[in-house]
């Protein structure tokens, strides 16, 4: 049986948050002096909507910046961009590390709704890399800075991706998702995976195209699967069987893993299907 404690005084709200208790096998320093659970969870509660700003500023400001640059040369940026991946790849490594004890340990010894369903212990290390997760994804937002700068395709999958994923995890963050245990866990570890190769081939290393072909893959297997659960999710909530996730945060969810199946099929598709065909012919 699943404890549920009342953490109402971090929603505003009477309910509780349904989760899987989980004990660390040991702690990082930052996980116990930079975590202070109420005051992060009480932020995130207040001011979750601020995302939806900076998405828009974001965009806004991306574009402007491509406008600006269209008269311009391109920058180099090669040993700038390489740190830069390089430190996103570090990060993503030790996140998918840290959050992936607790995911590991609920995947393989609890039933499979209680890994989508019940949150992870919103006092414990994996609430802490969940919240970091969700800041992330405004640092990340300085890989689109680095495109229009060195006058690469400013394709729309990017900038929408960027932009999208930035409210929905902040949203998620401020009512601790219990699917997002499955949506943070693979990003980490898709993110560990595609930040080192960008801070290899940053340095002018070559893979062979099945390197990057492997990278979209995983990609687009990571968009399926949200797809997958998102339609668990609603079976479960239509039964009214308790899921720690609202079902707003849930269409949009179902909304945003759709498209981003569909694009980054397409992009494959296009990268390394029909392009190889036209080669072909």
């Amino acid at each position: 049986m699943v404890d549920v404690p009342d953490y109402s005084e971090w929603r505003g709200n009477d309910s509780s948050i349904i989760h899987v208790p989980y004990e660390y096998k040991s702690q990082l320093w930052i996980e116990q002096k930079l975590w202070d659970p109420v005051l992060v969870h009480s932020l995130f509660n207040t001011y979750w909507f601020w995302s939806v700003y900076l998405a828009i500023g974001y965009v806004v400001a991306v574009f402007t910046l491509d406008r600006w640059m269209q008269s311009r040369k391109p920058y180099d940026l090669k040993g700038t961009l390489a740190l830069w991946n390089g430190c996103l790849a570090f990060f993503s490594i030790v996140a998918t590390w840290r959050f992936g004890e607790e995911f590991i340990h609920v995947v393989l010894n609890r039933p499979f709704r209680h890994s989508v369903c019940y949150s992870v212990d919103p006092t414990g290390p994996a609430a802490f890399w969940a919240c970091c997760f969700a800041l992330s994804k405004v640092a990340e937002l300085g890989d689109t800075v680095f495109l229009v700068l060195r006058k690469r395709p400013l394709i729309f999958l990017h900038w929408y991706h960027h932009a999208v994923v930035l409210v929905y995890s902040w949203n998620s963050a401020c009512e601790l998702t219990a699917a997002g245990r499955w949506f943070i866990f693979m990003n980490y570890f898709v993110h560990s995976i595609m930040y080192s190769y960008y801070a290899i081939t940053s340095l002018g290393y070559r893979f062979p195209k099945a390197a990057s072909a492997s990278v979209t893959t995983l990609q687009l297997t990571q968009m399926i699967v949200g797809v997958g659960i998102s339609v668990f999710v609603l079976r479960e909530k239509l039964v009214n069987a308790a899921c720690q996730q609202s079902m707003d945060n849930l269409f949009l969810c179902f909304g945003i893993y759709a498209s981003f199946a569909l694009l980054f099929l397409k992009f494959f598709l296009d990268a390394y299907v029909f392009k190889k065909k036209k080669k072909v012919d």
